[in-house]
């Protein structure tokens, strides 16, 4: 596999741990999660954070051609789609396109 098939899969990886993530928030704020089920989200919060860091340094320097100031891509998209330019316009289509839907606010970054 390529560097860029790496990059791609870590990156989708994170993507589904945010989906799972969400799932559990949106639980956690309906009341309806178990204390069970909490516990178990626990690992996937925490893999989810180490994919993010990860995926931040390496995958989201390159894409943005800056290093990281943010320990999160989130962090780091939510600086960016404040700004105008092609950074900028990427943070916006990102956060619209694969963010904002499935976090319970509607507006991840």
């Amino acid at each position: 596999m390529t560097l860029a098939a790496y990059s791609l899969a870590l990156a989708y990886l994170l993507w589904v741990f945010y989906l799972a993530v969400m799932s559990l928030k949106r639980a956690k704020d309906a009341g309806t999660i178990s204390k069970f089920a909490l516990v178990m989200g626990y690992p996937v919060l925490f893999f989810g954070l180490l994919i993010d860091l990860f995926v931040n340094v390496f995958v989201f320097t390159v894409l943005l051609l800056e290093l990281p100031r943010e320990l999160t891509v989130t962090a780091r998209l939510k600086r960016h789609g404040t700004q105008g330019g092609w950074r900028g316009d990427f943070a916006r289509w990102f956060c619209e396109s694969l963010l904002d839907t499935f976090d319970p606010s509607g507006d991840h970054c």
